[in-house]
Order: structure tokens, then C-alpha cells, then sequence
């Protein structure tokens, strides 16, 4: 069993030692501290301790438990600390443990008072013959040691802003009327989207007063996407697939159309794809992600940055009749033989 006290009355070794001894412990040792009447050459007079008691006795009970861990035979625990003044030579704490072994009980008891100074929370103010006074606490201690205080560095940021010509200004307002423009372009934008907001969800008759958009709103699920707003896919049909001459694509697709609609949209969406892919697996890819990220954010499509792709110029092959072939040929034979 374990017994803990904190008072501020005379401590007694008597009564601790009682409070431990039981007839199936053959040993009980009981240790004490007090104060010595020097300390650096100065004169002690009296003592003053104070304690953290609702964090000390949770301290305690982790030492009886880590006593009895590495001491099987130990049996009773007492520590009884003092409080307040303490006058020299009386006792500040007293230990007592009872064990079935002699030795146990004395290492023990020893362990506890070095346990005890070192984790404890307990202050010990000495008062000298000087009239001075000292706190001193128990020197481990985790509980109680104060956190250093950080020094507050005071920095004075100066920004030196370099003399700009006004002719190199674009911009001549005074700061209301950059905050009036401001404020106005905030308040368009706030009502492009609120125009928006009232066209997607607002779908019920607001003619009512007694309607509100904030629990009357209903959204509206798209068919193909993954977000409210309406997007459409495009399906490039073309007429009489079947025909075997193709000559009469060109009417609906430019000259190297397939490249240009790649070019464009790796353009909008900053992409880089292995040229080594099937190219209508590239641009079905492509077009994908395209349109996702119009369903999921289709407010942002007006600041993306375009036509800054710098495209090749298409190098244009000369084409060759069948007169200038021939002659062509009729040249190479010549110079064979």
C-alpha cells in the first residue's frame, strides 16, 4: 500500500514507520532529509518549501510503481513531505519502506530520495543570516521547470521604393480612386456570379416573398458530368464515310487539321504527350481532360493565356505534274546510260 502526505505539521519517524510495518515484512527502513545550515559559504537560517500537491502525488504514485517493477519484495511505501517553514535539523521528508528483504528495502529507500529531489515538483526557499533569500527546486525536474523566455527582436523593415518617371506610369489615380475602381470590379464580378448562380439554381417561380434562394435552390445533375454545369461533347460525323476516295474530306477538315486540334488544346491544357502515341488515342485523351476540367472549373477558362504557342511554320511540298515527272525521268535514264 502506498501512503502520501503533504503538511505543514512536524514530521515524525514513529508514526511512518508504523504505517508500514506489517508482520509479513521482516525489514522497514526509513529514511529522512533535512537541510544543512551552509550552503555556498552562506548561513542557512531557516527553510520554506512549497509543492505542485496535485501534480506531486501523481509523480509519487509513478515512483511506488516503478519501485515495486524493479523490487518484488517490497510491500509498503510511505513518504510524508513537510511544508511550509522548516526550522534546521528537522526533518523535510521522511521515507519509509517495508520488505521481506533486508536489502531490497534499504536500496529502495534510497532510490526513492534520489527519485524524489530529481522529479518531484517541489521548491525549497532558503533564508540566509544575510537577509537574503534563494528559491531552489528540485534540479530534474520536468514538471516544473519554467520555459526560457525568448528575447523579442524589435525589426524595422525599410523598403526603399526607386524614383519611377511619370511617363513610365501607367496608372495616374489618386488611392480613393484606386480603391473606388477596385470596389467596382469586385462588385461586377460579385454580380456575374450571382447572374449565374440565379440561372442554375433558381429554377422555382421567385415571384414569391416568401421564397429565399439560400433553402429554395435546387441544382440540376448534367448528363455526362461531373458538376453542375452543362457541358457538350462534340461528335466530328463526316458525310459518306464509306466512300473510298477520301478527296472529299477536305471540305470539312483543313489541310493537317488532326495536328492543329492537338496543338490547340495541349495549348490550353499545358500538356505534354509523347508524340510515339497513336495519335487518335492522344486526341481522345485530350479532349477528355478537356472537358472535365471545363465541368469542374469553368470560371477559370477565361484567364487561361492563349495563342502564345509559337506552331511551326507547315512546309509545303512541291507538287509535281505528270509531264515534269516524266521528264524527270527521262533525265535519270539518260544519265545512266
Amino acid at each position: 500500500m502506498n501512503y502520501f502526505k503533504f503538511t505543514n505539521d512536524k514530521l515524525s519517524n514513529a508514526d511512518v514507520r508504523e504505517l508500514v510495518t506489517s508482520s509479513s515484512c521482516a525489514r522497514v527502513v526509513v529514511g529522512n532529509d533535512s537541510a544543512s545550515g551552509i550552503f555556498e559559504n552562506k548561513n542557512v537560517s531557516s527553510l520554506l518549501w512549497r509543492s505542485f500537491e496535485q501534480k506531486a502525488l501523481k509523480t509519487l504514485t509513478d515512483l511506488c510503481h516503478g519501485m515495486r517493477n524493479q523490487w518484488q519484495s517490497v510491500e509498503n511505501i510511505a513518504i510524508y513531505h513537510r511544508l511550509g517553514p522548516v526550522p534546521l535539523k528537522e526533518a523535510a521528508v521522511i521515507i519509509a519502506v517495508s520488505s521481506s528483504y533486508s536489502e531490497d528495502a534499504t536500496t529502495a529507500t534510497a532510490w526513492c530520495i534520489e527519485q524524489l529531489k530529481n522529479l518531484v515538483p517541489i521548491w525549497e526557499k532558503e533564508m540566509y543570516e544575510e537577509d537574503s533569500t534563494e528559491w531552489k527546486e528540485n534540479k530534474d525536474s520536468l514538471h516544473s521547470r519554467p520555459k526560457p523566455k525568448r528575447r523579442r527582436i524589435n525589426l524595422e523593415q525599410k523598403v526603399e521604393i526607386p524614383y519611377i518617371p511619370r511617363h513610365f506610369q501607367k496608372i495616374h489615380a489618386t488611392k480613393a480612386e484606386l480603391h473606388r475602381r477596385i470596389e467596382a470590379f469586385q462588385k461586377m464580378k460579385r454580380n456575374e456570379v450571382d447572374v449565374k448562380n440565379i440561372a442554375e439554381f433558381c429554377t422555382v417561380d421567385r415571384s414569391s416573398e416568401f421564397k429565399c434562394a439560400r433553402i429554395d435552390s435546387t441544382m440540376k445533375k448534367r448528363t455526362d458530368s461531373k458538376g453542375h454545369v452543362q457541358v457538350d461533347r462534340v461528335l466530328n460525323t463526316y458525310y459518306d464515310r464509306d466512300q473510298f476516295n477520301s478527296e472529299y474530306l477536305t471540305k470539312y477538315i483543313p489541310p493537317n487539321g488532326v495536328e492543329e486540334r492537338l496543338q490547340n488544346l495541349e495549348s490550353q491544357l499545358s500538356l505534354e504527350i509523347p508524340f510515339q502515341m497513336n495519335i487518335y488515342k492522344r486526341l481522345e485523351l485530350v479532349e477528355d481532360r478537356m472537358l472535365l476540367t471545363e465541368s469542374i472549373s469553368p470560371e477559370y477558362a477565361k484567364f487561361w493565356v492563349k495563342g502564345n504557342t509559337i506552331y511551326p511554320k507547315p512546309i509545303e511540298k512541291k507538287k509535281f505534274s505528270i509531264e515534269e515527272i516524266d521528264a524527270l525521268i527521262k533525265d535519270l535514264e539518260n544519265q545512266v546510260d
